[in-house]
């Protein structure tokens, strides 16, 4: 016989703790020194909004394709923006 709230219970710790799905990555952002270029909501507007009252950029989704996560950490002129999945 399954047990099946055991079963339930292991499948949400497993994805409590799962990193990014394959081709994915973690996206970090730290906007203290943003010079509020927009370049990385024109970039990704699917990952990256823009916060009108304080001119900051926030994160509409905390994964990226890789290749979208690169071009932004490329293209910010101040850094703000991490791969959370980097050892």
């Amino acid at each position: 016989m399954i047990n099946r709230q055991d079963s339930t219970a292991a499948t949400h710790a497993q994805q409590d703790t799962a990193t990014a799905p394959s081709g994915f990555r973690e996206v970090l952002l730290s906007p203290g020194d943003c010079s509020g270029c927009g370049a990385c909501t024109e970039l990704a507007p699917d990952i990256v909004g823009w916060r009108e009252g304080d001119e900051r950029p926030f994160l509409v989704s905390d994964v990226a394709p890789d290749g979208v996560l690169t071009e932004l950490m490329a293209f910010c002129p101040e850094g703000c923006f991490e791969d959370g999945n980097a050892s």
